[in-house]
C-alpha cells in the first residue's frame, strides 16, 4: 500500500515570513534614513544597526548599498503614489485634495530627491536609475491626470496638466525649509497657503 504523501501545512513557511519582514525593516529603515541624511551620509552599518539587524544580513537581501537606496526609494515612491491617490480620490473636490495632500506632505519633511539623486546617480546602475525616475514620473502623471480632469470642468485654466503636477510638487519642498514650517502654527495651515497660492494662479477666468 502506498503512503500518503505528507500533509502540507498552510501559509508560508516560516523562515520566508521572516525573511520578508527582515526584508521590509531593512528597506523602511534605509528609506528613513537616506530621507534625512542624504546618500553619502548614510552606510549599511549604520542601516543594520538602526533595525537590529547585521551587515551580512543586508547583504543576504541586497547585493549592494546602490541596489539598496534604488529598491527603497522606488518603494518609497510607490507608496507616496498611493497616499496621493487616496487623499484625491477621497476629497470632495480638487482644493480639499490637494490641502490634505500638502498636509501629509509638509508633516513629513525630507531630503529633497534631487539633492539625494544627485549624490546617488554615479554609484547607480542605468536600470536603478531608471525604475526611480519611473516611480517619481508615475506621481506627477497621477495628479496630472486630476488637473487634466479639473482643467476640462472649467475649474482650471488651460495649461500643461504635467507642468502643473510638476509646479505643485516643487511647492511642496517648502517644507524641506527649517525656516519655513515653524513661521506657521502646522503644517494644514501652511498647506492651506500654498493650495490658494497654487490654485490663484492657475482658476479659470
Amino acid at each position: 500500500m502506498p503512503e500518503k504523501p505528507a500533509k502540507r501545512l498552510p501559509g508560508r513557511p516560516k523562515q520566508a515570513n521572516t525573511d520578508i519582514s527582515i526584508y521590509q525593516t531593512i528597506i523602511s529603515t534605509a528609506s528613513a534614513l537616506f530621507k534625512e541624511h542624504g546618500y553619502e551620509a548614510v552606510s549599511l552599518q549604520q542601516i543594520g544597526k538602526q533595525c537590529g539587524v547585521s551587515k551580512q544580513a543586508i547583504y543576504y537581501h541586497f547585493a549592494s548599498k546602490p541596489e539598496l537606496f534604488s529598491v527603497a526609494m522606488t518603494t518609497m515612491l510607490q507608496n507616496i503614489r498611493t497616499v496621493t491617490s487616496r487623499l484625491l480620490d477621497d476629497a470632495g473636490q480638487l482644493e480639499q485634495g490637494l490641502v490634505l495632500l500638502a498636509e501629509a506632505r509638509l508633516a513629513n519633511p525630507h531630503a529633497e530627491m534631487v539633492t539625494m539623486m544627485r549624490e546617488a546617480e554615479p554609484f547607480l546602475e542605468k536600470s536603478q536609475l531608471h525604475a526611480i525616475r519611473e516611480a517619481e514620473q508615475q506621481i506627477h502623471e497621477l495628479l496630472a491626470g486630476h488637473f487634466r480632469l479639473a482643467i476640462s470642468r472649467n475649474f482650471l485654466r488651460e495649461e500643461d496638466p504635467m507642468f502643473l503636477a510638476e509646479s505643485f510638487s516643487t511647492l511642496m519642498l517648502m517644507g524641506n525649509r527649517e525656516s519655513t514650517l515653524p513661521k506657521y502654527e502646522s503644517p494644514l495651515v501652511l498647506g492651506q497657503k500654498l493650495v490658494a497660492l497654487f490654485l490663484q494662479g492657475a482658476k479659470a477666468h
